[in-house]
């Protein structure tokens, strides 16, 4: 298994690129602002999305979205071609994963990160089944009361990787779905790690293993 998807804790067998297009996914409920300036700014920049973002020239977008989907796809080429992978996820990940659970409110899923120096939580099911990823940037950009569960602004599909996922396929995916972060799972759905933007910056920087990432 390299990648699969969670819909509320239970994979299913969707194609990746069917519900995580480039750029990432949409959120499960839209955030609506409380107060009359933040409802002014989100209304100039929903006009904004609404005149340039239909009349831009579908080569465009296609322009714009090539490299991407040519990294994720020259990666899997690349496995296919040199058999085993060379540095796999399980070696690269942080474990164990900091997770909260979809009752936790806004307030304190913000104070958990602030005090671990973190940007990413794991929502999890009572079940501990992976539910969502909750980064920082959604808290940032979240206009709900604090006291709110993090369950009103988590996406609802989940994209995860294995422990055995190589990690240029991880790089290709963070870049074609515009991702901060991935959850590990094993076989059993259990969550055994994290890879962040970061981790994957830290081996491009240390040189580990990169060329066998061309």
């Amino acid at each position: 298994m390299a990648l699969v998807i969670y819909d509320q804790g239970y994979r299913i067998q969707t194609p990746v690129r069917a519900l995580f297009k480039p750029g990432g996914v949409d959120i499960l409920q839209p955030v609506k602002a409380l107060h009359p300036a933040a409802s002014e700014e989100q209304r100039i920049e929903t006009e904004a999305e609404r005149f340039s973002l239909p009349h831009e020239p579908q080569h465009k977008k296609t322009a714009r979205q090539q490299p991407a989907q040519r990294a994720y796809e020259a990666s899997e080429e690349v496995l296919e071609k040199r058999g085993a992978p060379q540095l796999l996820a399980a070696q690269i990940m942080t474990s164990p994963v900091e997770s909260i659970s979809p009752e936790t409110t806004i307030r304190d899923a913000r104070e958990r990160m602030r005090h671990l120096h973190i940007e990413h939580l794991v929502i999890v099911s009572p079940q501990a089944r992976p539910l969502a990823m909750l980064s920082a940037r959604d808290l940032h950009q979240s206009a709900l009361p604090a006291q709110s569960p993090v369950a009103a602004i988590h996406s609802r599909h989940l994209l995860a990787a294995s422990p055995q996922t190589d990690a240029s396929h991880l790089a290709a995916s963070f870049v074609e779905f515009d991702l901060g972060a991935m959850p590990i799972v094993d076989e059993e759905d259990a969550l055994v790690g994290i890879v962040t933007r970061t981790d994957l910056l830290r081996l491009l920087i240390s040189g580990a293993h990169i060329e066998r990432w061309a």
